[in-house]
């Protein structure tokens, strides 16, 4: 998918937190990019098949969304204030482990119709911002970045994984690289001890052999 404003004036962007991340704002931007692309894949998965030339091809589930901006550009010369501190930093929140979640910030796009952010609409894709790259390109004479180009890549998030759960509701969580039971005891419970409730319920003998894309079932805790 390719984009661009053949006005030329620039639209109003928003880059917005789904989860709650205390000390940061949505990301507001006017933005007109040259380009966008979109991609996203089938993943099928080969199985082998007796006295077969090829593999039969199972579709088990879809790859992720990967949506790619243009150079989108931060400025706050006129306000005389650092572009790292308004813009930037809060890019660089989105993209680190959160201490509270245990992951990376889920965030939500918003541009235009087709992104959502009409009245009433809802964005259609939930994000993980999987890379960005910045390059300042003006400094006030005291050293202030004012002025900043930016490339933006965001990660669909499995919509199973974004859905608000409760602690006495049973749920399937996906695993993702990186987990471990303590932390989704921690992030499902508010308890990293719980830890062994998940472990039962799911069979596994050895915490350190979790497995990325394996579902576990995540049970209640009773009341």
């Amino acid at each position: 998918m390719a984009s661009g404003n053949p006005t030329g004036q620039l639209v109003r962007a928003i880059l917005s937190f789904h989860d709650k991340v205390e000390g940061f704002d949505a990301l507001a931007f006017q933005f007109n990019p040259t380009e966008m692309s979109m991609s996203k894949t089938a993943a099928p998965v080969a199985q082998k098949t007796a006295n077969a030339n090829a593999p039969d091809q199972q579709h088990v589930t879809g790859g992720a969304a990967t949506l790619k901006f243009g150079t989108v550009w931060f400025d706050t010369y006129e306000q005389g204030n650092s572009v790292y501190t308004k813009y930037v930093a809060t890019l660089e929140k989105m993209a680190h482990v959160d201490e509270h979640l245990h992951r990376p910030p889920y965030v939500v796009f918003m541009w235009g119709a087709n992104f959502g952010s009409k009245s009433g609409q809802t964005p259609t894709y939930v994000w993980q911002l999987a890379d960005f790259s910045v390059t300042y390109t003006m400094f006030l004479p005291d050293a202030t970045p004012v002025r900043a180009s930016c490339t933006i890549t965001l990660k669909e998030v499995p919509q199973e994984q974004t859905q608000l759960k409760s602690p006495d509701t049973a749920h399937v969580r996906l695993l993702q690289r990186g987990d471990t039971l303590q932390g989704l005891a921690a992030a499902e419970y508010d308890d990293p001890a719980q830890w062994r409730r998940i472990a039962e319920a799911n069979g596994i003998d050895d915490p350190l052999s979790l497995t990325p894309g394996r579902r576990l079932l995540i049970p209640p805790i009773l009341k």
